[in-house]
């Protein structure tokens, strides 16, 4: 288990690593400064908006409570939550070798030349990769340039870092298995045919932040051996591993999620200790298999913010004690983006052979206490590609597996005719707390009162209360399985039923940030950067010099004029005393 060293609270201290609690201390510190709004590059398009503000980055919609309860009485402890500590910052191209022409492949470079504590800073270029980037140190980072003052992921092309990837078979571009880890602020480009992703693995804390894939997986073949575009391993109960804005919109072929299309986060950890992982602003559309597939994991999964749409299989699949907080989850299949090619025989459009907005189920552990917390979630169904060929489970599905959960402040419209907004399966394999609560929210939609807007199966003290049913001829015959509590029916929503908070449903896609991760260094950078010291140092000298000598200059300059003037004045006064005289 890696814990951080014992440092006092006061002390002004920084550990080599921050613990889970630092971590939220510090999300839940920042939760209230928001982030700045960034322009809009891919707007959720305006019939699939709503009441969604009309830029898609627009503020952080994460509540105060989401953080509050991840902290929970931690959070008035360590205030330092995003530090990273290096003893060394080293220029990729000018100290380590790398080639920003795209030339040389440059994971042979990082994998012998990062040591413990380096910070590799790659200038902007295109940098060839046709490896894995696995360095065997256990603290250090690899980072664009301009990653502490980054906003959003960056684009190719511009001042932007690219790894362009040259393989003929699916690889792991980053697989990280360090203690302490940064990597972010560049592009992975796939488009030639390649395909790679982001694995991090670790007992410690690991960060991965502003990473672009662009690019679609085409790979098929064995599931097991091709990568995910983003992959989180949490190893031991105080590891945290955390992927900020991480966007993967390319997806895959549809309906190969049987043949090997991959997931845009594959979260697979059953055995051992596990600790936390967030998935924080991410943007992930167009996959052949889950959006976030965090469902088979015994590790504490975390979903704040970000944009989930037109995924095969379930856009956001979760499970056990869970958090869902802030995020937009949107099935438009009539409006997909990703990959139409009916190259594949099993491919008959997206969603094939079905989608789910939500999915929760259990780990067969069943280790569960709370059960999953769903809260400020803007969940739309708005269109399948076709109705004969696509199936749509429902908005928000409980499997058979699925334990206890609480849908808080969520809006769900659901556009999909013959479509359950909210259902759940009898829970023969769940854990014993098998209740369900949805409070203080809305179901509205042309197809939300075609079937039962809630229907739940054998969990018994399942309610509704506070919610409207926000849609013509809606009745209490549209809430099976649970009891009601203070629900309004009818478009018209009634004072103290439906949303509490409206302005914090959903993320609209929102890339807010949590603090840059502040990094300080104990030792020097790398030699460039000492050369580049040493020439600074030599240039004050000799400015200092030049200086001095126009100084010393001006000073005899003016004290000749100084003597000049006093002998004229006793010139004036020798004459003065002659003519005096006569």
């Amino acid at each position: 288990m890696a814990t951080a060293p014992d440092t006092a609270a006061n002390d002004g201290t920084q550990s080599g690593t921050f613990t889970r609690r630092q971590f939220l201390v510090g999300a839940g510190a920042t939760a209230a400064i928001g982030a700045a709004p960034l322009a809009a590059s891919d707007p959720v398009r305006a019939a699939d908006r709503g009441d969604a503000p009309a830029d898609i980055h627009g503020g952080a919609h994460i509540s105060l409570d989401g953080y509050h309860e991840l902290a929970n009485s931690e959070r008035l402890q360590q205030q330092k939550g995003n530090d990273f500590q290096f003893d060394q910052r080293v220029d990729a191209v000018e100290d380590l070798g790398c080639d920003p022409n795209g030339g040389k492949p440059v994971q042979d470079t990082l994998n012998s030349k990062i040591k413990d504590g380096m910070l590799v800073v790659f200038p902007e270029g295109t940098y060839a990769a046709t490896g894995t980037i696995n360095p065997g140190a256990d603290r250090f980072g690899i980072v664009g340039k301009g990653y502490q003052q980054a906003t959003k992921p960056p684009k190719p092309g511009g001042e932007s870092v690219v790894f362009n990837v040259k393989a003929n078979s699916p690889f792991k571009l980053f697989n990280v298995g360090a203690k302490e880890a940064l990597i972010g602020n560049f592009v992975i480009d796939q488009r030639k045919g390649a395909m790679a992703g982001v694995t991090a693995r670790s007992s410690g804390n690991v960060r991965v932040r502003d990473v672009r894939t662009v690019g679609a997986q085409t790979a098929v073949g064995n599931g097991d051996s091709t990568p995910f575009f983003f992959e989180p391993f949490a190893r031991g109960g105080d590891s945290l591993i955390v992927f900020e804005r991480c966007v993967a919109r390319g997806g895959g072929i549809p309906g190969t999620k049987n043949i090997g299309g991959s997931a845009g986060v594959g979260i697979f950890q059953r055995n051992g200790e596990t600790g936390r992982i967030v998935l924080k602003d991410c943007i992930i559309e167009n996959m052949p298999d889950n959006g976030v597939y965090g469902a088979r994991t015994t590790a504490e999964v975390i979903v704040l913010g970000g944009l989930y749409r037109n995924n095969d299989v379930s856009q956001v699949r979760v499970n056990g004690e869970a958090r869902v907080d802030g995020v937009t989850i949107v099935i438009d299949e009539k409006n997909y983006t990703g990959l139409k090619s009916k190259s594949n025989a099993n491919e008959r459009g997206p969603g094939w052979p079905g989608t789910n907005g939500l999915k929760l189920e259990t780990d067969s552990t069943g280790a569960v206490s709370g059960g999953t917390v769903v809260k400020n979630c803007d969940l739309r169904a708005n269109s399948v590609a076709d109705a004969e060929q696509s199936n749509l489970g429902g908005v928000v599905n409980f499997f058979a597996s699925a334990g206890a959960a609480t849908l808080d402040n969520c809006r769900i419209t659901n556009n999909v005719s013959s479509t359950t907004s909210i259902i759940a399966s009898n829970p023969s394999s769940a854990p014993e707390k098998v209740a369900i609560t949805v409070k203080n929210s809305v179901i509205q939609g042309n197809g939300a009162g075609q079937n039962a807007a809630v229907n739940i199966s054998s969990r018994p003290r399942s309610i509704v209360k506070n919610t409207c049913l926000s849609y013509p001829d809606a009745s209490k015959d549209d809430i099976k399985g649970a009891g009601a509590s203070n629900v309004s029916f009818g478009q018209q929503c009634e004072s103290g039923a439906g949303l509490k908070a409206p302005q914090k449903v959903g993320s609209a896609g929102n890339l807010s940030s949590l603090p840059a991760p502040s990094v300080s260094y104990n030792g020097t950078g790398g030699s460039a950067a000492r050369r580049r010291k040493k020439k600074k140092g030599l240039l004050k000298k000799i400015i200092g010099s030049v200086f001095g000598g126009f100084l010393l200059i001006i000073f005899l300059f003016l004290g000749a004029i100084a003597f000049i003037v006093v002998g004229v004045l006793a010139g004036f006064g020798t004459l003065a005393a002659l003519l005096g005289g006569d």
